[in-house]
């Protein structure tokens, strides 16, 4: 698999090359609807709900292309239950939204327009067009000398240059050389955002706050959906046959992620986390939403040994079930101002290599994404295929250890979307999967978590993390779905004694 494989599989998702003169031009969600395709008598739980988006622009005139980027879900607030909706683009003004209906009650259908594709036109152009969005800056120490050089992946070559490759897998970076000291006294490395932008004024108008994520109006109120053929209190298997396994992989229900491949219910308690782990060695790679896990597990710990290192590195050790979980931060790029030691952050891939033939106590959870919006998507895609190697060769001389993937959250709608835009997570974990998905890999679908809990924080609450992680261990210590019984309520107790510290990059 190639750089050049990935990018292709993803032409389909990119937006169409259109000409627009004006914003009165871009597509309007006050001018655009919802409909429903298909109107029932009566709706059924485990029935599909198909719903019809159509598209017009600021004058009213119906577009005639897509590439809009529209997330949706289903909800009910009282029972504090909510499902994603799959979007397909039909590319000529219209869209489909999928939803599955799983549970009772009067359910509401909400579908945002977080983009128009004029605006999508114009954030690929912008991540394409350079790597200067963001500026590294290396500290060099020697003894009690220092000096600090601008970094980055493309600088000047007429300069002369520090330069740091992994000839193996093809990662490189540079930097300026500095006034004094050797290349390889190179220490930390910190980031700042680059002013500049190439978008017009009228298409830097189009990633405004007011232009982000607005809802699209539909043409029909809350649907009320019935139980029909199950019991008043319990999802029957009848119904689950009829739900499509991939629309959606899970829902929310009284605030607990419900997996329909396996029970999550039993995994939100001290002493399921703790047995489901006994005995295991937990490897978290990756980014600070991946830390957050870590966090978690180490909240509600009484029995265990801890240690911190700096921006890098957790370790926690449960004494008593036997486990050791660590956290390690992915290697550069970093996008923070705080100065992140490099050596204390080599590339995932060197991790994975460094493990040995553990076998099956030993699991691997990698989650990077966000730390590479700011970057064309050709730098992404080359760090997931060194992954991917890395991944082969681990499983190669450990058949047993267990690996998942954690894909992108949605983050904040206000985080400078030219940045660091949804829609390029959403890209990214498009080509996650396409980079993935044919290995003996689990995924933990965050995307989809946060969708469905409207939720757009770079850092989720504990009630997300709960359940991702909830929904990680169920695949890890293989409970499958119970679909005769709804998944237990859930433990409110336990989350309300977390104490949850957010820590940002």
């Amino acid at each position: 698999m190639t750089v050049e494989d990935v990018m292709l599989s993803l032409w389909w998702d990119l937006p169409p090359t259109s000409v627009w003169e004006s914003v009165q031009n871009t597509s309007s969600p006050a001018q655009s609807t919802a409909s429903l395709e298909h109107l029932q008598a009566q709706y059924c739980m485990g029935d599909t709900l198909d719903v019809r988006v159509d598209m017009r622009d600021h004058s009213g005139r119906p577009k005639t292309h897509g590439g809009d980027f529209i997330l949706a879900r289903i909800h009910s607030p009282k029972l504090q239950a909510s499902a994603a909706g799959a979007v397909t683009d039909l590319r000529n003004g219209s869209y489909r939204v999928r939803f599955t209906l799983l549970w009772p009650g009067e359910v509401q259908v909400s579908v945002l327009l977080m983009h128009s594709s004029e605006a999508v036109q114009a954030l690929w152009r912008s991540r394409q067009l350079n790597y200067k969005k963001i500026t590294h800056v290396g500290t060099f120490v020697n003894g009690s000398k220092t000096e600090t050089s601008e970094c980055g992946f493309q600088l000047n070559a007429s300069k002369s240059l520090c330069e740091y490759k992994d000839e193996r897998d093809g990662e490189s970076y540079a930097c300026y050389i500095p006034p004094t000291l050797p290349c390889h006294s190179i220490d930390t490395m910190s980031s700042f955002n680059t002013q500049g932008s190439p978008l017009t004024k009228e298409e830097a108008s189009l990633l405004t706050g007011n232009n982000i994520g607005v809802k699209i109006k539909n043409n029909f109120g809350n649907l009320n959906v019935s139980n029909c053929s199950v019991g008043p209190n319990e999802m029957g298997r009848d119904c689950v046959q009829r739900i499509s396994p991939s629309i959606p992989s899970g829902y929310y229900w009284r605030n607990q992620w419900s997996s329909l491949y396996h029970q999550t219910g039993s995994f939100f308690t001290l002493e399921s986390i703790n047995s489901c782990l006994k005995g295991k060695t937990l490897y978290l790679m990756g980014d600070s939403t991946m830390r957050q896990w870590i966090e978690f597990m180490n909240s509600f710990q009484n029995d265990k040994s801890k240690d911190y290192r700096g921006f890098s590195l957790i370790k926690i050790v449960n004494i008593k079930s036997n486990y050791t979980v660590y956290w390690r931060n992915h290697g550069h790029p970093r996008i923070t101002v705080s100065k992140i030691k490099l050596i204390e952050a080599p590339y995932i891939s060197r991790d994975l290599d460094a493990i040995g033939a553990e076998g099956e106590d030993t699991v691997v959870v990698i989650g990077v994404g966000q730390h590479f919006r700011a970057y064309p998507l050709e730098l992404f895609v080359r760090r997931l295929l060194s992954l991917r190697g890395a991944i082969q060769r681990l499983q190669a001389r450990s058949p047993g250890t267990r690996i998942f993937i954690k894909l992108e959250n949605t983050r904040e709608l206000s985080s400078e979307p030219e940045r660091f835009s949804d829609w390029h997570g959403h890209l990214q974990n498009l080509a996650q999967r396409k980079v993935f998905g044919d290995l003996e890999v689990g995924f933990v679908d965050a995307w989809e978590m946060t969708v469905a809990a409207n939720t757009f924080v770079i850092h989720p609450n504990p009630t997300i993390i709960a359940s991702e992680v909830a929904e990680f261990l169920s695949r890890l210590c293989h409970t499958p779905q119970d679909t005769s019984v709804r998944p237990r309520s859930f433990n409110l107790l336990l989350l309300s004694q977390l104490t949850h510290k957010i820590f940002r990059d």
